[in-house]
């Protein structure tokens, strides 16, 4: 299985070593700001670039790592890694998703306390801020174009939505069991009827 794996990965270019899975999380999770909503679409962009994984195949193992618990970014970092390179890979790229912002933490806590009371440090930390969202509406945009739109997932979207806005002390138990119901419109469930 391993074997095939990496050969998968040589199909789209030549499969990477853990060390440059090591050096490109880290790279990427040290200059981006907000999370994982957006370091995803810059790993997509990333891994694209370097040949080693299609941005189809990224997507399909982002959408696995939404079902893992704990930080997004990381989730999907294992899980290509592991397709990529194995335990190896997995390994590497938990360091390389860690260090970088646990480093930061560090330095910028020491910043802060130093410099946090000046105007420009302030403006910085606001204008960093306004970011974000641009991101995350940029990721959304990409993933929804990519989609195949019907009525149905058009209502389902906007209903869904809807009930968030409504009810937004309850976003995880409805968002779990949106899940179980569209899979079950959707998926299997409707195939065997």
């Amino acid at each position: 299985m391993k074997d095939e794996q990496k050969a998968e990965a040589k199909g789209h270019g030549s499969a990477p070593r853990p060390s440059e899975l090591f050096w490109l999380f880290a790279r990427i999770n040290a200059v981006t700001l907000g999370g994982g909503y957006v370091i995803v679409p810059v790993m997509a962009t990333s891994l694209e670039k370097k040949g080693w994984m299609t941005e189809k195949d990224f997507y399909d193992i982002f959408a696995r790592a939404q079902a893992f618990p704990g930080p997004l970014a990381l989730s999907s970092a294992l899980l290509v890694s592991q397709r990529l390179c194995g335990t190896k890979g997995s390994i590497a790229a938990f360091f390389g998703v860690m260090l970088p912002p646990f480093a930061a933490i560090i330095l910028v806590s020491g910043i802060i306390s130093r410099y946090g009371s000046l105007p420009a440090f302030r403006r910085f930390l606001e204008g960093a801020g306004a970011v974000v969202p641009g991101l995350v509406a940029a990721m959304i945009w990409k993933t929804a174009a990519k989609r195949k739109w019907t009525y149905l997932r058009i209502a389902e979207t906007l209903a869904l939505s809807a009930i968030l806005i409504i009810f937004p002390a309850y976003s995880l138990p409805i968002l779990l069991a949106a899940i179980a119901l569209l899979y079950c419109i959707e998926g299997p469930c409707k195939r065997s009827r």
